[in-house]
C-alpha cells in the first residue's frame, strides 16, 4: 500500500510548464481577483529592476577595476588581484538586488 506522502509527491507537477499546462487545463469559472494583476506587474517590474541593478553593479565593478595606482598598472599579479577582489566585492552584492528590488516595488501589491 503507498503513503499518502507517495501519492501527493506523483501528483505534484515536476516542472513549471507542467504546472502551468495543468493550470490551463483546469478551466476558469470566474475572473482572477485584482491582486493577481497586481502581482503580475510586481513580478515584472521586480525582474526589470534586477536586471538593472546587476547590469550597474557589473559596471561599476569594471570602473572600480580600471582605477588602479600608477605603480601596479605594470605588474600583472598585482593588477589581477585587485580586479579579481573588485569582481567578487560586487558579485556578493548582485545577491542583494532582489531584496533591494522588492523592497522598493512593494507599493506595487497592496493588500
Amino acid at each position: 500500500m503507498a503513503k499518502s506522502g507517495d501519492i501527493m509527491e506523483a501528483m505534484r507537477p515536476k516542472s513549471v510548464k507542467e504546472l502551468h499546462a495543468s493550470i490551463a487545463a483546469a478551466g476558469r469559472r470566474r475572473p482572477l481577483p485584482p491582486v493577481a494583476n497586481q502581482l503580475q506587474t510586481f513580478v515584472e517590474q521586480c525582474r526589470e529592476c534586477e536586471e538593472r541593478c546587476v547590469s550597474r553593479l557589473r559596471e561599476r565593478a569594471k570602473f572600480e577595476a580600471a582605477l588602479l595606482p600608477s605603480n601596479l598598472q605594470e605588474k600583472d599579479a598585482a593588477r589581477s588581484q585587485v580586479v579579481e577582489g573588485v569582481q567578487h566585492r560586487f558579485a556578493a552584492l548582485e545577491g542583494q538586488c532582489s531584496v533591494i528590488c522588492g523592497k522598493r516595488l512593494s507599493h506595487l501589491v497592496t493588500g
